[in-house]
């Protein structure tokens, strides 16, 4: 197996506890540590409630799909907490979606997005 961003190939440690685990990592560690900091997490206020948006900064190419390896640990951290939290995931956070969440009075969410976009 290789690594979507440098095209290394990927060890995979098996043993008898993760033999018939069916998701293996698409990224090699190296990729991952590069990038893992740039997670900004902000706190947009609602009716109602507070949007928590955890945002990937990326950089734009072909590899949107490997990026969601990015996310995996906030979504299984998210799984073991026994959120009482929804939480979604965006592609395209923009001000309108806000506004139609504000709207909606769903009160609090958590949202995982790849780009938020400011109103300019």
């Amino acid at each position: 197996m290789q690594c979507k961003k440098c095209l290394k190939r990927i060890k995979l440690n098996i043993n008898l506890n993760n033999i018939f685990e069916t998701y293996r990592n698409e990224i090699c560690n190296s990729c991952f540590k590069k990038n893992m900091n740039y997670y900004p997490y902000f706190v947009i206020p609602i009716k109602y409630g507070l949007l928590h948006i955890f945002e990937l900064l990326y950089e734009k190419d072909n590899l949107l799909d490997s990026y969601m390896d990015y996310f995996r640990p906030y979504y299984l951290a998210y799984l073991k907490s026994k959120p009482s939290i929804d939480a979604i995931y965006i592609e395209i956070l923009d001000q309108k979606t806000i506004e139609l969440f504000d709207q909606l009075n769903l009160g609090h969410l958590i949202i995982f997005t790849n780009n938020y976009k400011e109103e300019q």
